[in-house]
């Protein structure tokens, strides 16, 4: 009996190391094997701790901005729009996984108001979403976009990007935002692409949606094995 007991701790240890090695974050991989049924708090939670909108039961209305910064290549020039469509789909959905109600202001309206304000981008992100009837304001720059491995010859896919995010409370009576932070992203983190296995439009869409999930994860609660396989 004791030796069946020290192969199952062995067995653990062993599982563990190997996820290591494959390059996983170290304390996500720890929460993922002794709590992987408990939820990783957000760095920067949209839902306020005081306040009429305190429960999760109340709705929260976020308007999503993203606009594109410098160092962006040809192929990816529209990719502040994909990932505008990606998130105003995606955190609806993640909210509603952890029993909350947020409801993104859809881009469609975000357009018309853009057509019907032809000095929008002389607005603070705030008044926007003041206007829009918004909560909050995620507002997203993407610059430095990278998409194949530096001396690949274009034949492996290496997608980085410099992610600028400002949160911004549309009822707070400063302009600054609230929250703000830099994302360094990297996809795959793991392994290789090779360009021939995957058009680029395929990765591009993989790439958006690996990017949205990111960003959501600092601002909703979420599962260490979220982490561990998103990414690879």
């Amino acid at each position: 009996m004791n030796a069946l007991k020290k192969w199952a701790k062995r067995s653990v240890w062993l599982a563990l190391a190997a996820v290591l090695t494959i390059g996983c974050n170290p304390l996500q991989t720890v929460a993922f094997f002794l709590h992987k049924d408990d939820k990783l708090p957000a760095q920067y939670p949209l839902r306020p701790k005081e306040g009429p909108k305190k429960e999760r039961d109340e709705e929260l209305i976020v308007l999503v901005l993203c606009g594109r910064g410098s160092g962006v290549p040809q192929e990816f020039s529209m990719v502040h729009n994909d990932l505008t469509t990606m998130l105003a789909r995606r955190l609806p959905e993640s909210a509603k996984a952890n029993k909350e109600k947020i409801t993104v202001v859809s881009p469609e309206q975000v357009n018309k108001f853009k057509l019907g304000n032809p000095t929008w981008n002389t607005m603070k992100p705030a008044q926007i979403g003041k206007k829009l009837g918004a909560d909050y304001v995620i507002d997203v720059t993407l610059s430095n976009i990278g998409v194949y491995q530096q001396g690949s010859a274009r034949e492996i896919y290496e997608g980085r990007a410099e992610v600028y995010v400002d949160v911004f409370d549309v009822n707070a009576a400063s302009v600054e935002p609230k929250d703000k932070y830099i994302h360094q992203f990297l996809y795959p983190k793991t392994g290789m692409i090779a360009a021939s296995n995957l058009p680029l439009s395929q990765f591009k869409q993989k790439f958006v949606e690996q990017l949205a999930q990111e960003i959501i994860q600092y601002h909703l609660e979420h599962a260490p094995s979220e982490g561990i396989a998103a990414g690879r």
